[in-house]
């Protein structure tokens, strides 16, 4: 069979084991994976897989381990509570802003944008404003850095596929970033203009945890996210030298997890635990997507795909490629790793290449995508609210985010 038929019916496939049957999403994508290289008669199927499996593992183990330690640290500690408190009182208590921003910061370090809204989420629900905006600003701003900025696992992975170097995946993804947080705020503040606000002071409790040392040293709250960021941001710049080691993303990340876990005390036996199960099954994910990768890329797709895209401008295809793949399964880093893989070799820069794909990856974010529902429940929204307040603002801002590459790309 031809690539392309192959490719959509193992998305189809990974759609129905995952969305349908209920499996994990890496017994889903491995399955997809094997399903295309038998489709396009692949005989080393299987050596491809562990290859997709070994590659992304290799990549991003020591980083999702890292981030969920710190993420579980924040969690239990009540430092997430002292930090959105920090941020409420800078917005000055405009608690939109203070939740987007909350979500843009904390899905860098944690590696993962629904364990960042998980965390907040209680937090965020009483800050000052509507509780249905609050969470919508905070679910699309943990999108935003989580598809644009190094060192998020899907920029990653999809740098490594392309071989686009750290400084250049930064250089262009963070300002435009940046520019999507403003502008989704002002959607946010646009779209709930009608829901009256409560002022309220910004929470020294949550649901969940109940009193939390909101008075603790704000020096112990943020150094867990502010260490391993400032070191990756100083290894960026060194070219050799112990800066550039620990400026690594595994050895910042990892250096940021040790002191999470010094500053746990004795809840760092529990820490460590709770993050090895959390990180373990993001990394499984993330190595399903790798196999499926890995063999879709060696099967010949993408010069099968360029060769179907021939009409199109080099600028759609990639921003293409990887809308469609978000639409039939959700994920954005099975979008990015899978795309990224397809397009190794394409005619573009590659980082204007990656930054494409990962803004395609904004868009289409809709029933195939877990945080939909997500966002959805806990704003406590009805189907259309969550398409307004989620899946809407997101695909304009894919959109806004191509627009800006495009311009760009004009420099590069």
């Amino acid at each position: 069979m031809e690539p392309i038929p192959a490719f959509l019916l193992s998305l189809a496939f990974a759609s129905l084991l995952i969305v349908r049957v209920r499996l994990s999403p890496f017994l889903g994508l491995v399955m997809a994976a094997y399903l295309h290289g038998l489709l396009t008669g692949m005989p080393d199927v299987t050596d491809q897989v562990s290859q997709g499996l070994g590659r992304i593992f290799s990549a991003l183990a020591l980083v999702i381990f890292s981030g969920a330690v710190i993420a579980e640290h924040l969690r239990q500690s009540g430092a997430i509570d002292r930090i959105v408190s920090d941020l409420n009182q800078v917005a000055g208590g405009r608690g939109t802003l203070a939740s987007g921003v909350s979500g843009y910061l904390l899905s860098l370090p944690v590696m993962c944008c629904i364990t960042s809204y998980i965390i907040l989420e209680p937090v965020v629900g009483s800050l000052p404003g509507s509780k249905s905006r609050n969470r919508f600003a905070l679910a699309v701003a943990s999108v935003i850095s989580f598809v644009l900025v190094y060192p998020s696992p899907a920029i990653l992975a999809g740098s490594a596929s392309l071989g686009v170097a750290p400084l250049d995946a930064l250089r262009l993804g963070l300002p435009i970033s940046l520019i999507l947080l403003a502008l989704s705020l002002l959607y946010m503040r646009w779209l709930f203009k009608d829901q009256a606000t409560r002022p309220a002071p910004c929470p020294a409790t949550s649901p969940e945890r109940g009193a939390v040392p909101i008075s603790s040293s704000r020096i112990a709250a943020w150094s867990p996210i502010a260490f391993p960021l400032s070191m990756i941001l100083l290894g960026l710049f060194a070219s050799a030298g112990p800066l550039c080691i620990i400026g690594d993303p595994r050895m910042a990340l990892l250096l940021g997890a040790l002191l999470s876990l010094a500053l746990s005390g004795g809840q760092r036996q529990g820490v460590a635990m709770k993050a090895s199960r959390r990180g373990g099954i993001i990394l499984l994910d993330l190595c399903g997507a790798g196999a499926l990768g890995q063999v879709v890329a060696s099967s010949g797709m993408g010069e099968a795909f360029l060769d179907a895209t021939g009409g199109l401008p080099l600028i759609l295809v990639p921003f293409a490629l990887a809308a469609l793949i978000q639409l039939a399964q959700g994920s954005r880093v099975v979008t990015v790793t899978v795309a990224a893989g397809m397009l190794q070799g394409y005619s573009l820069d590659p980082s204007i290449t990656l930054m494409l794909i990962s803004s395609g990856a904004l868009v289409f974010s809709y029933l195939t995508d877990p945080y939909f529902w997500l966002a959805k429940e806990t704003a406590g929204a009805g189907l259309r609210e969550a398409v307004l307040g989620y899946t809407l603002p997101l695909a304009l801002l894919g959109l806004v985010s191509l627009a800006m590459i495009a311009i760009m790309g004009a420099f590069i």
